[in-house]
């Protein structure tokens, strides 16, 4: 109870949805497909900007070591934190 007063706006939407309260499960499932659907697109993004770096690393002798920067550290960051 007390927690229902607390939350405001979309709050108490959210957990009426979870809990199975009213009619609401189509807007859970599309809400659903929408997080899933920006998860991908965050990893592909981040994948494809640290991607060609990391690949370039990996067992080239011949070319000089590329370090990463701090924007690319912080894009893998991203990556594994959305895959995990």
């Amino acid at each position: 109870m007390l927690s229902n007063v607390l939350m405001l706006g979309g709050g108490k939407k959210i957990t009426s949805i979870l809990r199975g309260e009213g009619d609401n499960q189509l807007s859970l499932v599309a809400m659903l497909v929408l997080f899933f659907m920006l998860k991908g697109l965050v990893v592909q993004w981040s994948y494809n900007k640290v991607g060609p770096t990391l690949v370039k690393n990996w067992g080239n002798v011949e070319q000089p070591f590329q370090p990463l920067t701090f924007e690319l550290a912080m894009v893998l960051t991203l990556l594994v934190s959305f895959l995990c």
